[in-house]
């Protein structure tokens, strides 16, 4: 069995899209399995492979992770060849800082400005 990324509407979660990108630049093989954030059964669906009952989630066989970072942390593991991290310490922690502050922070910002890839551009005068 296979990686199994879980995750939900690319247009409008940019969790779920975290993990998708970077396997999909990575060249790592996996299965998506798509679950609309509005889905009835949602909850109970993802809660298969989420205890917290969100998306992105991994499945690889018996391991089961949730959670963008930590996915992207054991896909770094386990595929190291792909590279996700820069190879130089300062440099890795660096990255690393910067992914944590932008994956947690900037709440106003992202209530403002909530992700949605569909919405067309707006162009000034």
């Amino acid at each position: 069995m296979g990686l199994r990324l879980i995750i939900g509407n690319k247009n409008y979660s940019s969790w779920s899209l975290r993990p998708w990108i970077a396997m999909k630049v990575a060249g790592i093989a996996f299965d998506e399995e798509v679950i609309s954030l509005d889905a009835e059964d949602f909850k109970a669906r993802v809660g298969q492979v989420s205890p917290a009952g969100r998306v992105p989630a991994l499945a690889d066989g018996n391991v089961q992770i949730w959670e963008s970072l930590a996915i992207l942390e054991y896909l770094a593991e386990k595929f190291p060849g792909a590279r996700l991290w820069p190879a130089d310490p300062g440099a890795r922690a660096l990255a690393r800082a910067i992914s944590a502050e932008m994956h947690a922070g900037f709440v106003p910002l992202r209530r403002h400005l909530p992700m949605n890839m569909s919405r067309p551009v707006m162009r000034g005068s």
